[in-house]
């Protein structure tokens, strides 16, 4: 289950926008509800602020941070190449 301090530091990685995202991720690696129905955006959400407990949902939610995480590094990489003046 994903703690508060947890749930604080990934709303400001995220910046709000994460439930498409994690949604894309289950449908990518095909895991869905016990009716075989894809997860719904509003599961997600009560998921990730601890209402309800879903190990496979709350993986793509580290899985989401985890891209996340490297985009900031490889966006901060480039910009320090850019402004060095090495592509």
């Amino acid at each position: 289950m994903i703690t508060e301090l947890e749930q604080k530091q990934l709303k400001s990685l995220f910046k709000g926008h994460y439930a498409n995202a994690v949604l894309g991720i289950l449908n990518n690696q095909h895991i869905h509800n016990r009716n075989g129905q894809p997860h719904n955006v509003r599961y997600i959400r009560m998921v990730f602020q601890r209402i309800r407990k879903n190990s496979d949902i709350e993986a793509a939610i580290w899985q989401l941070a985890t891209q996340r995480k490297q985009q900031l590094e490889n966006q901060k990489l480039q910009k320090q190449n850019i402004l060095n003046g090495t592509f």
